[in-house]
């Protein structure tokens, strides 16, 4: 009788250790598949991997370990930035030349191929290319320079004509004054996001750009902001960057997400008659000089580049003469192209780099670059913007970064290598004013800018708990909540509507 129940007790046990065994085999399921997420992720196996983290969240919310589920969640925003910018596979991608170019032998394509300069990116084994590969391939190889694209390029002669009147005519403006023809532009900016795409419960935080008062953006006038009772602090105006922020509860939310702007402001030109032997000597003990001669995030300054900057600057002295070396560089020596921006975030490739890199690069990356070469050589330089308003569509508006230089005696000075380079691709114009073209935009800029932030990877406050869709520029609203699966940032980019009208002449 004694051994029976001592058999049965010796049975029950081993029965309740097995199942407290399967309880904690059951309990760690979820952090086993963010483990085996994890692993796929340092392989680059970027699909699998954004798979594996989207069901280790689900067993991680329900096994209640809401710090790693919140992992998975800004592990999966990780993934999806660098899938959505790297779509196309090798077979795709010579498939769409041909498709575009169907003279192209595949001898010709091998050579782009094997040049390595479109970007691409190794995943799970295979090569893939970025989204917009087109627009590198025609910019940096003459021979893709289709008809079609000669022709949209062509379109540029009217930014040409817009200009004119800012790159001549200007006699009667005294060297002292760096701002003249003023414009006004009114906005409306807004949207509006169905209901059922958000959680029942949680908090909804968006971040929403706004105009920068600075010295040439004056007179702001906020007419309106949708949802003002879901502000809890005033709009930031001034400082480093525009923006309001809101705070959404979701269970008090019944109808659409909506946020949005009207708002007017006056917008200068800027004009600089640098004299180089007057500009000063820079007091690098103030803080200024140490923030904006520092290697940052996206504007980061490597042994290459600063070999780079030296190399580029050789012997002259003069900081001034020495940013126009720069400029020039970017603007006869670097090609335009798309840039695989959110990726290259995801990856923690800075910009500067990758231009550096690649030899090419768009407004922001360029800027980023420029100030970065200005930087490794001892000048205070940023990437600044938000918006170019040439009047070129009905909206008017199209996301811009350009870039600043400071000089002793004299502030700030523009430079937009970007738009200067636009004058290469302008095809109705004589090398004169070519030249004239590019040279205004170094240390001149033209009214018609919209600026949000005087830096690329300004912080915001109140500080995003997590890592924003795309942190470094806010050109449109960004937003976080962490109840749900997905990112909301992709969400506000893809309702996001803004317009503009000029309503005065200069």
């Amino acid at each position: 009788m004694k051994k029976t129940i001592l058999v049965s007790l010796t049975l029950v046990t081993a029965l309740i250790l097995v199942c407290n065994s399967l309880s904690a085999i059951e309990l760690l399921k979820g952090k086993t598949l963010y483990m085996q997420a994890q692993n796929l992720e340092k392989k680059a196996d970027y699909f699998n991997a954004l798979e594996l983290y989207k069901q280790a969240r689900q067993e991680l919310l329900n096994e209640d370990d809401i710090a790693l589920a919140d992992q998975c969640r800004q592990a999966c925003t990780r993934m999806i930035k660098i899938t959505l910018t790297y779509t196309h596979t090798e077979e795709e991608m010579r498939k769409m030349i041909k498709e575009k170019y169907p003279d192209t032998s595949d001898e010709r394509i091998d050579q782009v191929i094997a040049d390595g300069r479109l970007a691409h990116l190794e995943i799970g084994g295979e090569t893939y290319y970025f989204d917009h590969f087109l627009n590198t391939l025609y910019h940096i190889y003459p021979d893709f320079m289709t008809e079609e694209a000669k022709g949209a390029l062509g379109k540029m002669g009217k930014i040409f004509d817009i200009m004119s009147q800012y790159l001549y005519e200007k006699d009667d403006i005294p060297s002292w004054q760096s701002l003249s023809s003023p414009l006004t532009f009114e906005f409306d900016a807004y949207l509006s996001i169905p209901r059922d795409s958000f959680p029942d419960e949680g908090v909804l935080r968006v971040w929403m750009p706004l105009p920068l008062s600075n010295s040439s953006q004056t007179d702001i006038v906020i007419e309106s902001i949708c949802s003002e009772e879901y502000i809890p602090y005033p709009a930031q105006l001034d400082g480093d960057i525009g923006y309001v922020y809101y705070e959404f509860p979701l269970e008090e939310i019944q109808d659409s997400i909506r946020i949005g702007a009207k708002f007017s402001y006056t917008s200068y030109e800027v004009r600089f008659n640098v004299h180089p032997e007057k500009v000063g000597e820079y007091d690098k003990t103030s803080l200024l000089y140490k923030q904006y001669t520092a290697s940052d995030k996206n504007i980061a300054i490597t042994p290459e580049i600063i070999r780079t900057a030296r190399k580029i600057a050789g012997d002259e002295k003069n900081p001034y003469l020495i940013a126009k070396k720069f400029y020039d560089h970017i603007v006869y020596d670097l090609d335009y192209s798309y840039m695989p921006h959110v990726a290259l975030e995801a990856l923690k490739i800075p910009e500067s780099v990758f231009v550096h890199e690649h030899g090419y690069g768009d407004c922001g990356a360029q800027s980023m670059y420029f100030s970065a070469l200005c930087r490794a050589v001892g000048i205070p330089a940023r990437a600044s913007g938000g918006m170019q308003l040439f009047p070129l569509s009905a909206a008017h508006c199209g996301d811009h970064f350009w870039a600043h230089i400071f000089m002793p005696n004299y502030g700030w000075i523009p430079v937009d290598t970007s738009v200067g380079q636009a004058a290469k691709y302008i095809i109705t114009i004589t090398k004169e004013q070519q030249t004239d073209f590019i040279e205004y935009f170094f240390g001149n800029i033209d009214p018609f800018r919209y600026l949000i932030q005087v830096d690329v990877d300004v912080p915001l406050e109140p500080a995003p708990e997590e890592p924003l869709l795309f942190g470094m520029v806010l050109q449109a609203p960004t937003a976080e909540c962490m109840e749900m699966d997905e990112n909301p940032g992709l969400l506000f980019m893809e309702y996001w509507k803004i317009s503009c009208k000029e309503v005065s002449q200069p």
